[in-house]
């Protein structure tokens, strides 16, 4: 089957999967966002920034090194893949057409993992930007880039609010967690511009959490998604394994299909899909026609 006909029922299911996951999928690099005035005294954390180019990146819900597995019904827009390691496990992954899982470490797949290291070190390029306290239940900040001289965590049953239309930026030198019945608040805010670079492991054990979350920036490090999570992003582990303990995970709204980062399928010559389509239409015409006739 070529690409037109392939992609074209299940565009209509992924564009209501993101509307269900409350972010909208970016298909193109975004301008920089100009400085935003300081709230909540923290001076210094805004300046302008952007969002890193994410290349293949874009394409995937999940992205892991070394495998990605989940122990219930987990559901993911966007592609799921791990290089080098394609360990997939978990007969209740799925994805949204026509985002798919990549049973192989494919070449999509392992130019993701370099495209998600470029975007690392893009992010680290923007900081420090201003420096938060570890804690960050109960605090509100707006877009800027930001920085922790160790772990960044949310405490049980707190809500860390962001506001304000803009880019977020957080570098978190080690790890990051988001504990059970915290969240993520999010006023005037698209999930798919904020950032998480953690240096070794991201666990998400909350109800909900935003943005690309790239863990393992620093050695080895792995993401964890707690039951019933709400990801409005993805989660990508640069060294190793993305998790998904207990049922109910749902993960993605920001991705699109990259050019030349669809499965490997035979491609048609410009046109000619479409002039089999053609084919296929007349043919069935006349088969039913011819039906009528007989009968």
């Amino acid at each position: 089957m070529t690409p037109v006909l392939r992609r074209a029922i299940p565009v209509l299911m992924a564009t209501l999967a993101v509307a269900h996951s409350g972010c909208t999928s970016k298909t193109s690099e975004r301008a920089p966002t100009g400085p935003q005035a300081p709230i909540a005294g923290e001076e210094g954390s805004y300046r302008s920034m952007v969002a890193p180019p994410l290349g293949f990146v874009r394409q995937f819900g999940i992205l892991a090194s070394a495998g990605v597995t989940a122990n219930g019904t987990a559901v993911v827009v966007g592609d799921v893949g791990s290089c080098p390691t394609p360990s997939i496990t978990g007969a209740g992954l799925s994805t949204i057409p026509p985002f798919i899982i990549h049973p192989a470490a494919d070449a999509v797949v392992c130019q993701a993992q370099t495209d998600a290291t470029a975007a690392s070190t893009n992010l680290l390029g923007q900081g420090p930007g201003g420096l938060l306290a570890a804690g960050l239940g109960g605090t509100a900040v707006g877009p800027g880039v930001y920085s922790f001289a160790s772990t960044a965590d949310i405490a049980v049953g707190t809500v860390f609010t962001l506001t304000g239309a803009g880019s977020y930026i957080f570098l978190v030198p080690s790890s990051l967690t988001a504990n059970v019945l915290s969240s993520v608040v999010l006023i005037g805010v698209d999930p798919c511009e904020v950032f998480w670079r953690v240096g070794s492991s991201a666990t998400l054990n909350g109800v909900n959490f935003p943005g690309t979350v790239i863990a393992g920036a620093a050695g080895a490090g792995s993401v964890t998604i707690g039951s019933g999570m709400n990801l409005a992003g993805r989660a990508v582990s640069l060294t190793g394994s993305v998790t998904m303990p207990g049922t109910g995970q749902f993960i993605g709204g920001c991705s699109a299909l990259v050019p030349g980062g669809g499965p490997s399928v035979p491609v048609l010559p410009f046109g000619l899909d479409w002039a089999l389509l053609a084919l296929l239409v007349g043919i069935g015409v006349y088969v039913v026609s011819r039906s009528g006739a007989v009968a």
